[in-house]
């Protein structure tokens, strides 16, 4: 009988998520496939979860445990007191000079196991040395850095199996470990489960994966296929997929060519569609950022402080006071420098914010645009006055925090706050048409393939591939998307018909 997975823990000092599911562990160490001899490394070993599992099937194996917490180590130590094969070892795995040796000797260990740390704050020394030691990747996060030190510890051939958060495959932070894993390694699985399978431990940024690869030689590694695996809505799916059951439960998988990713833009991971997708984006010749500029909006460094909301149900995490009719400035667009400010009693001005169903949205949200606050904006160190030339610009908003079916909506001269990425159209007569465009199904597909974690930020709404029609069908769409418009107005939803014909046009000219 299927038992449920047992709650994480978490060291917060450490930022060490224990792994304390028997799928995970049972599907980790069938993938490493570790031998009698081998020697194994554990690199965060935290209580020991994967060495007992290891232990129980392999008790011929050398192991070594690693850990900087002294009160993991002195558990591993009395857990383990009476075990001749384990090596147990208090030390940093980013900084330790035994290991330098190691690596520097081309590998020592046949089999690698971890869940590293995650989000772990790194003091500005610390961070100093390890900018100099590994140049030129990211050094903000730890995981990436324990993921590239145990490569370097490998035994060519050798395997590793680590659980990590998914955002590896994608953000821009981690390009240059993409390319150093994707030249040096064969990546042979990769497992995408949600961060709720462990109890407790959510991550509102990302998911995790729970990646196997060999190290190997560049001309084997781009010749390598990579199986990805995602969709999982139960924790106990995993023990097909540790059978080889790739379509349990919700379960599907994709086969990509490791040299594929490796050519793709920013050696990204487009596995969320199909290949025609992926294709068309990393060979399109025109993306939005071609097209147009696309910026994060304002923030006031204490929303509490300086924002109403139009009415009590407006959702409002900030706590924001209901404004008051009169302390609405309805004429603020013909004020003068605008951007110091508002000289008068009423100077609340609407700000675009949150997500949005489509294509209009209500004045919800208010700013304080007076003088003094203007002036709290650009001074104070909370506040956020960024990319202020494109405050009070027309524009269309798309929302930070990605939803299923993302929605865009027009930016009529108002300010937009961080929450949103604001796109401004250098050539302002394809106002309509990027806002048409960014409510279509195409580019909801686009989206989600280029970055499939819940963020939507402006440097990967640049990449989205942008067909400009010939001018008659420039202008059928402007017609269509201003009929939109007017049905919004009146009605507060789309008009399904013109929903539809502009997913068709749009469909026709990208040709997928």
């Amino acid at each position: 009988m299927p038992r449920s997975a047992p709650a994480a823990t978490g060291d917060q000092l450490y930022r060490s998520f224990y792994t304390k599911s028997r799928y995970i562990t049972d599907y980790m160490v069938d993938r490493l496939k570790p031998a009698s001899g081998h020697k194994v490394l554990e690199p965060s070993a935290g209580d020991g979860e994967f060495i007992d599992a290891l232990l129980g099937a392999h008790p011929g194996l050398d192991i070594t445990a690693l850990d900087m917490n002294p009160e993991a180590i002195a558990c591993l130590q009395s857990k383990y007191a009476s075990s001749s094969n384990m090596k147990i070892v208090h030390t940093d795995t980013l900084l330790d000079s035994d290991l330098d040796q190691k690596a520097a000797g081309n590998g020592y260990y046949d089999r690698i196991i971890g869940n590293p740390p995650y989000g772990a704050w790194q003091d500005y020394e610390k961070r100093n040395e390890l900018k100099h030691r590994y140049d030129g990747f990211y050094v903000k996060e730890t995981y990436s850095l324990f993921l590239l030190r145990c490569v370097s510890l490998l035994k060519m051939n050798g395997r590793l199996t680590f659980i990590i958060p998914d955002t590896f495959l994608n953000l821009h932070m981690h390009k240059r470990l993409r390319e150093h894993l994707l030249l040096h390694t064969s990546m042979k699985e990769i497992l995408l489960i949600p961060s709720s399978f462990f109890p407790g431990v959510k991550f509102g940024y990302a998911n995790l994966a729970i990646l196997t690869l060999e190290k190997s030689t560049q001309e084997i590694a781009l010749q390598n296929r990579i199986t990805i695996i995602n969709g999982l809505k139960k924790v106990s799916d995993i023990e097909e997929i540790t059978r080889g059951n790739f379509t349990a439960g919700t379960a599907n998988a994709v086969v990509i060519s490791q040299r594929d990713i490796y050519q793709s833009k920013d050696c990204a991971f487009l596995f969320k569609s199909h290949h025609g997708i992926r294709h068309f984006i990393n060979n399109t010749t025109t993306t939005l950022d071609d097209i147009a500029d696309c910026a994060t909006g304002f923030y006031s460094g204490n929303n509490r402080a300086f924002l109403k909301v139009a009415h009590s149900s407006v959702r409002n995490l900030s706590g924001c006071e209901v404004i008051r009719p009169e302390e609405i400035n309805p004429d603020y667009r013909a004020a003068p420098s605008l951007l110091d400010g508002l000289d008068s009693s009423s100077s609340y001005i609407p700000i675009v914010k949150g997500n949005v169903k489509g294509y209009l949205r209500e004045d919800n949200w208010f700013v304080d645009w007076s003088r003094e606050a203007v002036r709290h904006y650009k001074t104070d160190a909370k506040a956020r006055f960024q990319n202020a030339s494109f405050y009070f610009q027309d524009g269309v908003a798309l929302p930070m925090v990605k939803s299923s079916k993302v929605s865009a909506s027009l930016i009529q001269r108002q300010i937009f706050d961080q929450s949103i990425v604001g796109i401004f159209p250098r050539d302002k007569s394809l106002l309509y048409i990027l806002l048409s465009l960014m409510n279509t199904a195409i580019v909801n597909t686009f989206i989600h393939t280029i970055n499939h974690t819940a963020n939507n930020s402006a440097n990967y709404i640049k990449k989205i591939p942008v067909v400009i029609p010939a001018d008659s069908t420039l202008e059928t769409i402007r017609q269509l998307t201003k009929n939109q418009l007017l049905h919004w107005q009146r009605a507060g939803s789309a008009d399904q018909e013109i929903d539809d014909e502009l997913n068709g046009i749009y469909n026709s000219l990208y040709k997928l």
